[in-house]
């Protein structure tokens, strides 16, 4: 993504200001070009008055005229020549807003018009995205950022003030965390969030920061913190500002200055953590007279390097659809950049239910180093999230005893969605020369194609079994094929070398190079030596496998080899301290595989008998 600085000077006194027509500004945009004067375009009673309309204080008519105006004036700072580079370039463009007058820092922005009268910000096509920051020292600018999330979603609505859209903010939130949920109770129930979402419910300012400083002691830091709560204005006329209607001890309202709300998430500061405001006014910097800033702007001044908020009275339903759109986005992987415009977006796209949220929106950015390896790592930490999440529902839909095709018909759906994902995970990785992770990648696409094979077979059994059956063929050679590359990738792999055996076992009859089974069994028995138990562990799983494939290879085993090995690894399993069973349940699965699906009578191991006694006692064994 492309970035430009912009950045707006004046001398003198910079915590307080007021905005004079005719006042000569410095902007400096980029590293390239000289630096510019630009003199004010309007005087502050002006400003006060386009602010109140944009408050929904005047009628539509003067809203909207008021939104123009406000417009075409932000542009006008920007220059020329900087819209010139917004016109330029197939790849997004971030404009990085530096504003250090306090009355410059109340002018909206991101309502800013471009010559033909349409939004800068929200344009699906030539996205540009409008940041802003402070100079500051971040914690994180060099730390490595969590891919797996960890929320704090805190709401408040005391008694003074409206309710707010809690249940529907929770349920944005599930749903863009449902990868890291687990599954659904054996009643249908919802998953139980865990570790992954905290849930403070009329949050008082003791509870939050208690929230906070309990994360950071138990060394589980929050990734994300969302409020949900009403804008409050505190102090009189000129001195007037905005914090938070946040329940008092006795849930009676209590005004949360600025300064109270940043201290309680305070101990979060020096971590990595994104925080959203679902507030009016969170973000309002309008009152230039006064040296303190807004909500948004102190927390970001604070250290945290990403802060979403509103600078304006923000809608229910705009609220409700910023979260959905933002944190879908967000924990998918994608660059906040893009999942801030995106949320810019979709609140232009629905202005009859939230007017001019799209300009109010503002997003405080100060990115790491390194962020584009942390895309890559969030990407992928949500792909293989997803991908188990999939295979719990799959494997809760392939065991239920009432079997409901178009359920099937969703979940292979998903899987085939995320096949797509993984596929353009492997090219970047190609493209990129990066060997290490290219071996992982094939192994994932195998493992996805291989749940998709087995799903195809069971819904083969509720109709359309020919289809069903045709796919399941398709997707176990594309399985095979992708083990095949991992393994060739990387001789040392067992596990891919092992997955890629069973499958050209299963479809051929037989074993077409026995040399690769030699390989792969004496690099399981290299890693029998490791010094990680649990690489132990699966590499005895593999060698039970590979003995139990021995016959299609050519080659004779003693007689309880595979067995042995089950035995030693159970053992294994059983000294481990957090006596993980996992890598039993995943070897007994598929030893089962041989026995129910894995057989002649569903045409597999063409030409002789399949292995369904011998595997059969090998499952038993591991339940043993």
């Amino acid at each position: 993504m492309r970035s430009l600085l912009i950045e707006f000077h004046r001398f003198n006194d910079l915590e307080t200001g007021i905005l004079r027509k005719g006042d000569p500004y410095i902007v400096v945009a980029g590293d390239r070009r000289p630096p510019r004067e630009f003199k004010a375009p309007m005087g502050h009673q002006q400003f006060q008055g386009l602010m109140r309309a944009l408050r929904y204080q005047e009628d539509a008519k003067a809203r909207l005229q008021a939104l123009k105006e406000v417009g075409d004036v932000t542009a006008a700072f920007f220059g020329s020549d900087t819209l010139g580079d917004i016109k330029t370039g197939t790849t997004p463009l971030q404009l990085d807003l530096v504003v250090n007058a306090a009355e410059l820092a109340a002018l909206p922005f991101e309502a800013a018009m471009d010559s033909e009268g349409r939004p800068l910000f929200a344009r699906g096509d030539q996205a540009v995205v409008l940041t802003r920051r402070v100079r500051h020292d971040f914690a994180d600018s060099k730390a490595s950022w969590p891919a797996s999330p960890r929320v704090l979603y805190a709401w408040a609505a005391p008694d003074g003030v409206n309710e707010v859209p809690f249940q529907e903010h929770e349920n944005a939130l599930r749903a863009a965390l449902a990868p890291w949920i687990p599954a659904q109770d054996g009643n249908g129930g919802a998953g139980v969030p865990g570790d992954v979402l905290t849930i403070l419910a009329r949050a008082t300012i003791a509870g939050l920061a208690a929230e906070c400083q309990t994360a950071v002691d138990a060394k589980k830091p929050f990734t994300h913190v969302h409020l949900l709560a009403h804008g409050y204005p505190i102090g009189v006329s000129g001195e007037q500002r905005f914090g938070v209607a946040l329940h008092a001890d006795d849930g009676s309202l209590q005004a949360v200055l600025p300064e109270e709300l940043t201290q309680a998430l305070a101990p979060l500061a020096s971590h990595p953590v994104i925080v959203t405001l679902a507030a009016c006014d969170a973000a309002n910097d309008t009152n230039a007279l006064i040296p303190e800033r807004s909500i948004a702007h102190e927390l970001h001044r604070l250290g945290f390097s990403i802060v979403v908020a509103s600078q304006l009275p923000f809608t229910v339903p705009g609220s409700t659809l910023m979260v959905q759109t933002f944190y879908k986005a967000l924990l998918e992987g994608k660059d906040v950049r893009l999942a801030l415009h995106d949320s810019r977006l979709a609140l232009y796209g629905d202005q009859e239910k939230t007017g001019h949220d799209w300009a109010s929106l503002v997003g405080y950015a100060q990115l790491p180093e390194g962020y584009d390896d942390h895309l890559r790592e969030v990407r992928l930490k949500w792909v293989l999230a997803s991908l188990k999440t999939i295979q719990r529902r799959s494997d809760k839909l392939i065991t239920q005893a009432d079997k409901d095709a178009p359920q099937f018909d969703r979940v292979a759906e998903l899987l085939n969605a995320l096949i797509v994902e993984l596929g353009s995970f492997l090219q970047e990785d190609e493209k990129a020369g990066r060997r290490d992770r290219l071996e992982e990648n094939r192994g994932l696409l195998g493992s996805a194609q291989k749940r998709l094979a087995e799903l195809c077979f069971v819904r083969s059994g509720l109709g359309e079994r020919e289809h069903w059956r045709q796919g399941m063929r398709q997707a176990l050679e594309r399985s095979r094929d992708w083990y095949l590359k991992g393994y060739q990738g990387n001789p040392a792999s067992h596990w891919n070398g092992v997955q890629f055996l069973s499958l050209d076992a299963i479809l051929n009859g037989r074993i077409a190079k026995p040399r690769l089974w030699a390989a792969a069994l004496t690099a399981a028995e290299l890693y029998e030596q490791n010094e990680d138990p649990k690489e132990v562990i699966w590499a005895l799983g593999s060698t039970a496998e590979l003995y139990l494939l021995a016959p299609l290879a050519g080659e004779s085993t003693p007689a309880d080899a595979a067995r042995d090995a089950l035995v030693e690894m159970k053992k294994r399993v059983g000294a481990l301290e957090d006596k993980d069973t996992f890598p039993l349940e995943s070897t007994e699965r598929q030893f089962r595989r041989y026995v129910n699906w894995w057989t002649t009578a569903n045409g597999f191991f063409p030409g002789r008998s399949d292995l369904a006694t011998e595997a059969g006692k090998l499952a038993e064994e591991l339940r043993r």
